[in-house]
């Protein structure tokens, strides 16, 4: 039988994130970890959660390799998980509000808030922040922009052609690193501060496969810079009301097939597909970003 969630702790911790960001996949990746001991996970559950049928369909499609549903625009799962850190004892409930991205996209298109998301950040003293390179919209520099037009009337004749099939702009057409600098300005006045920031890199088995050797050497903190330097900015800008570290994170250790994936389903331990890089450093412990969070 399930026992309750200690009210008394209060460490809590809100998820953000774009459409197809990783918040779902991160979370029944980080559920199997944490329920199953297969690895030297930094924390272990002490409490099961309420709602475990939930978690388990997400530990499920983990084990056998399926895409994560993506959350419904009007879902809202508030799941809460009391752990304790093995090396201190110390207790904490991690409370991860399984919002849309879409949710997300509303909230900076809209200007509004929903009142039950205003009373989750509130309440919380950390957020995560994920991030797909896969679907990243950004911007062109001016140099990529000049090198179109060095090869004369040909560039000339699709410049003149795009030009008339231009898309009116909206919302939606805005760059990644734009939009969610703002979504952390919307709150910046609900939440309590310092409040940390743990920016998720997901699909991080793409960066680490790469055929650029420049990007399979950078660290996440480094990638950031490189391919969002304005929310990278922001963030070291505001580093006092929102200390923040970078990590990148395959919480699927690989993209999955309809039709096989042995390679992945092969290794001796599920938990061995995760990729977590920290800095230099990579494991396999996805709680790792959790435990820099909750450190005082």
């Amino acid at each position: 039988m399930d026992q309750p969630i200690n009210k008394n702790i209060t460490n809590r911790c809100t998820f953000m994130g774009l459409p197809s960001s990783g918040k779902t996949s991160f979370i029944g990746a980080f559920w199997h970890v944490v329920e199953s001991g297969e690895i030297n996970s930094t924390f272990t559950v002490t409490v099961p959660p309420g709602d475990r049928e939930y978690l388990n369909k997400l530990r499920s499609n983990f084990l056998d390799c399926k895409v994560q549903e993506r959350t419904k625009i009007d879902f809202v799962k508030k799941i809460e998980i009391e752990v304790t850190e093995q090396s201190s004892g110390k207790l904490a409930t991690f409370v991860f509000p399984d919002l849309s991205g879409e949710t997300f996209e509303s909230q900076f298109e809209y200007r509004k808030l929903t009142g039950d998301y205003i009373e989750q950040v509130s309440e919380c003293n950390s957020l995560m922040l994920f991030i797909n390179p896969r679907t990243l919209k950004k911007s062109y520099l001016i140099s990529a922009l000049n090198g179109m037009f060095e090869d004369g009337e040909e560039q000339e004749a699709i410049v003149l052609e795009t030009a008339t099939t231009a898309t009116r702009w909206t919302p939606k057409l805005c760059q990644t690193q734009v939009v969610l600098v703002d979504l952390i300005q919307i709150i910046k006045n609900n939440v309590h501060t310092p409040c940390k920031i743990g920016v998720i890199i997901s699909a991080w088995d793409t960066i680490k496969q790469s055929l650029d050797p420049d990007e399979v050497n950078l660290s996440p903190g480094e990638w950031l810079k490189k391919e969002l330097p304005l929310l990278s900015q922001y963030l070291f800008a505001n580093r006092e009301s929102f200390p923040s570290k970078v990590f990148g994170i395959s919480a699927q250790g690989g993209e999955y097939s309809e039709n096989d994936n042995t390679e992945l389903q092969g290794k001796l331990k599920p938990s061995e597909r995760l990729i977590v890089q920290d800095d230099d450093v990579i494991s396999h412990d996805i709680t790792i970003p959790l435990k820099w969070l909750f450190d005082e």
